[in-house]
This record gives structure tokens, sequence and C-alpha cells, in this order.
């Protein structure tokens, strides 16, 4: 059963998410919820769903992970963010940066998604 959230853009009747998705747990600063993704079984993204902001943290589980806040830590590079609360004409704004990332940096075409199927399989993932 999906959470409450204030979600404005649904996908159409009969629409299926070809993302799959793995609930790993908080994140280590308990900013979150972390949902690891993968696409034709491959491990994709990583999504970090924070409640209090209604927002998504997406990161790239394809890039090799960086050392983040001076060398303290390492984490994947983050690639956007998703509103879970973005209208129909903000999410064409927030969707196509990570998609071009993937597509260009990694020859993920994610089988020619656009960007409103791309952001309800990412708010799917996380239960929303």
């Amino acid at each position: 059963m999906p959470r409450n959230s204030n979600r404005v853009v649904y996908p159409p009747e009969g629409w299926t998410n070809s993302l799959s998705a793995e609930y790993v747990g908080p994140d280590q600063f308990g900013n979150g919820e972390v949902y690891d993704v993968r696409h034709k079984g491959t491990p994709l993204i990583r999504l970090i769903f924070d409640e209090r902001d209604e927002e998504i943290t997406v990161r790239c589980l394809l890039c090799e992970p960086q050392l983040q806040a001076a060398g303290r830590f390492t984490a994947y590079p983050m690639i956007g963010i998703i509103s879970i609360n973005a209208t129909a004409l903000l999410v064409p704004m927030n969707t196509p940066r990570i998609m071009r990332h993937l597509a260009d940096r990694h020859g993920e075409i994610l089988g020619g998604m656009d960007d409103v199927d791309f952001f309800n399989c990412l708010l799917d993932c996380c239960g929303l």
C-alpha cells in the first residue's frame, strides 16, 4: 500500500513500473530511507527518500563512489533530486537531467521511457 503523499502526477491506468527496487534501510545520516533500483537486473540508481522534505535524492550506482565532505566518507555521486509533489510542469525539469546522465555516461536508455514515466517509476520504487 503506497504511503500518503502530495503526488500529483500519476501514471495512466494499466501502467507498470519497469524498474525494481530493494529497500536497503535508513541512510547513514538518518535523513531518509534508502532504496536500490535495478533495470533489467542491473543495479542502476540509489534513491534516498526524505519524508520531511518530500524529496528523493538520486545517486548513480553505475559511477564509482567518490569522497564526500572533505574526505570524511564516500558515496555514489548525486545526479538529481525529485520532488514528490512536483506538478506536471515541473517533472520535465527534474527527471531529464537524471535520464541524460544514465544515457550519456553509461549508455543506459531505460527502454525508451519518457520523463513522466521515469518520475512515476521512481515514486513507485519508494512506495509513493
